[in-house]
């Protein structure tokens, strides 16, 4: 009894991991790639029994994986690993879509992403600071906006000359840190605050490091500014244009991932990711399978490129398997394999998810006719092929009677006329005499003369 207890304990220690190895869940990142590169291949025309599909999918795996062991990590909910993004750009995803790129399906955060897949800090946000406005200008005797000693009909325009005169040219390209305004806000309607936030270069840290504040006054402005132009505590001046940016970006507009990641609010995380980074991602991975010595899977044809449109067919057929930003940009820990795409995804969607729906069967709700027993009525037979001489007969046995034609002998002699004149008898017989001599020829040409006009009046009949 102690031993099969043992033997039992031994084979519940050994069973349990196999069976947690089975249950790991699928992502919708792993489903949608494979998705879509089986998608690709069953629209060129290949069968998705062909054992190649599962070697071009094990293949792209592999690929997949060694180069997000490699990648980068990030930090994102207390959990450091590679993330999906990070395994994108360390197979070269750059060197396809190196220019800004919505993450999201209808997102305002786009991204760069540096061909070179070596590259430690390679995402650049490309979309930087709206284009300053030109200041309004200031009305000599009318209410305005003021900020320290500046003054102008608009609260931005004062808070922007605060802040070119006092970061922009002093500290933000001389020190270690960048500046730049952000979180603006009306606190009453007759004050407007914004938050001037500094960066480290050396290590990307950003904090809040001062307030601006403008305040509306009725009292009259001392002189007219024309428009482009703010007052100071003297004259009218062009205020100091602040650097124009990505905030937390470097020196050569690069941040680093984390950075960026960490710059996404829960709205972008929370929405559908660009279907043009899946179709990336897919064809890219796909293609280095492809190159690799002893590729054994289904062609790769560089001039059909998985495309945005093809994935966001996929995606529309399969909504519940799309991934999200978040997925996109969150730690993937590598123990569960999330890099590998499976070979049995969800459905792959083989059709067109714009074709017009398919009407429903009317009688689908009527009960079957009862058509009887079984006749036993037999597989009708077929005629023997008919041969060369069967086939051919009737065109040899056409007009038979032309066929045995000849022409009727006849017997007959030549005339002779006779009389008798001025006492002599004359017979005129020099015509057969000429006759006799050319009996040959006559003889064919009435043949053929008389064959001729036999055929017309058979063929007449």
């Amino acid at each position: 009894m102690k031993k099969l207890l043992v033997i039992w304990l031994a084979l519940v220690l050994v069973m349990n991991p196999v069976f947690a190895g089975v249950a790991v869940p699928v992502t919708s990142m792993q489903n949608s790639i494979s998705g879509v590169i089986q998608q690709k291949a069953i629209k060129r025309g290949f069968a998705a029994n062909d054992p190649r599909f599962g070697a071009t999918l094990n293949l792209v795996s592999s690929g997949l994986g060694t180069a997000a062991a490699g990648a980068a990590t990030v930090l994102l909910a207390g959990v450091t690993a590679p993330a999906w993004v990070t395994g994108a750009i360390a197979i070269g995803v750059g060197a396809v879509v190196s220019y800004g790129v919505s993450l999201a399906l209808d997102g305002i955060v786009k991204w760069a992403f540096s061909p070179d897949k070596n590259d430690t800090t390679p995402i650049t946000q490309s979309g930087s600071q709206a284009a300053q406005p030109v200041p309004a200008g200031l009305t000599a005797g009318q209410p305005h906006w003021v900020t320290n000693s500046y003054r102008a009909n608009d609260a931005m325009s004062t808070i922007r000359a605060v802040f070119g005169d006092n970061y922009a040219a002093s500290y933000a390209s001389a020190t270690a840190f960048d500046f730049w305004i952000s979180d603006c806000s009306a606190d009453t309607p007759t004050t407007v605050n914004c938050i001037v936030k500094r960066r480290t270069k050396s290590d990307g840290t950003v904090t809040n490091y001062s307030n601006i504040r403008a305040s509306y006054v009725t009292t009259a402005a001392p002189r007219t500014c024309p428009t482009g132009q703010v007052s100071n505590a003297t004259v009218c001046v062009v205020p100091t244009a602040y650097p124009d940016k990505t905030p937390n970006a470097g020196a050569d507009g690069k941040i680093a991932v984390q950075t960026a990641v960490d710059s996404l609010s829960a709205a972008e995380l929370a929405k559908p990711l660009n279907p043009q980074l899946v179709a990336t991602i897919a064809d890219k991975a796909w293609s280095d399978a492809a190159a690799k010595p002893g590729y054994n899977g289904l062609p790769y044809i560089a001039s059909d490129p998985i495309t945005a449109a093809e994935a966001d067919a996929w995606r529309a057929a399969n909504p519940q398997n799309w991934p999200t930003v978040q997925e996109f940009v969150k730690p993937q820990p590598l123990t569960n394999s999330p890099f590998t795409v499976p070979v049995a995804p969800a459905p792959v969607a083989t059709h067109d998810p714009n074709a017009p729906a398919q009407g429903t069967n009317p009688g689908a709700a009527n009960p079957v006719e009862n058509l009887g027993t079984d006749p036993g009525i037999g597989a009708p037979a077929l005629e023997s092929t008919p041969t060369v001489d069967q086939i051919l007969k009737p065109i040899f046995d056409l007009m038979p009677s032309f066929r045995t034609f000849t022409t009727p002998s006849h017997s007959a002699v030549c005339p002779k006329p006779a009389f008798d004149i001025f006492g002599a008898h004359i017979v005129m017989d020099s015509q057969c005499t000429i006759a006799e001599e050319t009996r040959s020829v006559l003889y064919s040409v009435m043949l053929a003369v008389w064959a001729m006009a036999a055929a017309f009046i058979i063929l007449r009949a």
